[in-house]
């Protein structure tokens, strides 16, 4: 067998041994075999980091955070817009619902990750069965939900009377029955109907309701263009209805803990730079285009009174709350429950909370 030419000399290279190989040629297999062991360990060394990308992409995955239109939710588009979380490493998606009641269920059946709404809510879902965790308080509504009234009607003709209120859930029935138990009219008396925010306005202002609970904006509009007197909101109680983070308990367990305390520290940044006088203009822009997206904007104003209507906690604030307070809350919210027969599933407060990551995020 005759070998000649450059790749015949290679493939000699390759199979022969290196013991019997011309001095000359014993180097030459010397350098490829080297050579091969390096190219072995690049081969490794990409492997290793093609396995590392996959493992941080599948923890890395994007999330869903619900909200409705409630300017107390709005830190939401704010870390979303200024782009925070991905400072954090986050990919988020904001979902703006139109109402309580289209959150819950996109809570419920997975359509998201977390939500941002009432904990009053979150309790009435729990005893309904969904196994929900509260992850952190944020805000309070501090005015903006309303107790609104036509003018001359007075609190004796709220006895037996409907009243039509935006979801019949604990975390607005508790409220309403502050006002009521101050006028001594049990809750058990009034007649609830429940219906969307806009829808109850709109009902409110035809005259089909006499008195309804509602929250800003639609009870601006309620007030304005149905003759509607307030006579109690959220500020008359404080802390009456906190509001805040949750997730089902199972999607929960799929988050990785860091990612969760981004999505605080996230929210924190958010509070911090909406306070912040000198992102006023770009503030109120976001909260027209992002947190009543698809509504006619509103005036300087209107923004300022509904900002005026909520407490969003500061930083220390929310450690506070969710060190003790949210606790003290959901013994309130049982005993209310349990007064008033409304008890469909009993709980303590440790049956939902799942505030340790908040407490630990806002720690740091």
């Amino acid at each position: 067998m005759t070998i000649s030419g450059e790749h015949s000399y290679r493939r000699l290279i390759f199979c022969t041994d290196s013991s019997s190989a011309p001095p000359e040629r014993s180097s030459n297999l010397k350098e490829l075999s080297m050579y091969c062991r390096f190219l072995r360990v690049v081969g490794l060394v990409m492997a290793a980091c093609l396995l590392l990308a996959g493992a941080t992409t599948a923890q890395a995955r994007p999330y869903k955070i619900g909200m409705i239109h409630w300017i107390a939710y709005s830190p939401l588009n704010v870390a979303d817009v200024k782009g925070f979380w991905k400072t954090l490493g986050l990919e988020v998606e904001v979902v703006n619902f139109g109402s309580n009641q289209e959150l819950n269920g996109a809570l419920e059946h997975k359509r998201i990750d977390i939500a941002c709404d009432m904990m009053g809510s979150w309790v009435g879902m729990y005893m309904a069965g969904a196994p929900l965790k509260i992850v952190a308080e944020t805000d309070w509504s501090f005015g903006g939900d309303k107790i609104i009234v036509k003018k001359g009607v007075t609190p004796e003709q709220l006895k037996g009377s409907t009243v039509g209120i935006y979801l019949n859930q604990p975390s607005v029935t508790y409220f309403l029955n502050k006002y009521l138990a101050s006028i001594n009219v049990p809750l058990k008396d009034a007649q609830l109907v429940e219906l969307e925010p806009e829808a109850l306005a709109d009902n409110f202002i035809s005259g089909r309701f006499q008195a309804i609970v509602n929250y800003d904006p639609q009870a601006l509009r309620a007030e304005r263009d149905g003759g509607g007197e307030v006579i109690a909101t959220s500020a008359s109680w404080e802390g009456v209805i906190p509001e805040g983070l949750v997730a089902r308990a199972d999607v929960l367990a799929e988050i990785p803990r860091e990612d969760l305390i981004k999505v605080i520290q996230g929210w924190a940044q958010a509070v911090e730079w909406s306070k912040d006088s000198a992102n006023w203009a770009e503030y109120m822009t976001i909260l027209n285009e992002k947190t009543f997206e698809g509504e006619a904007p509103y005036s300087e104003a209107d923004l300022k009174a509904m900002l005026d209507s909520v407490r969003i906690h500061s930083r220390a604030e929310q450690l506070a709350r969710n060190k003790d307070g949210l606790r003290q809350y959901l013994v309130d919210l049982h005993a209310f429950l349990k007064e008033n027969g409304m008890l469909t599933k009993e709980f303590a407060p440790e049956d939902l909370l799942a505030a340790d990551v908040a407490v630990d995020a806002l720690s740091r």
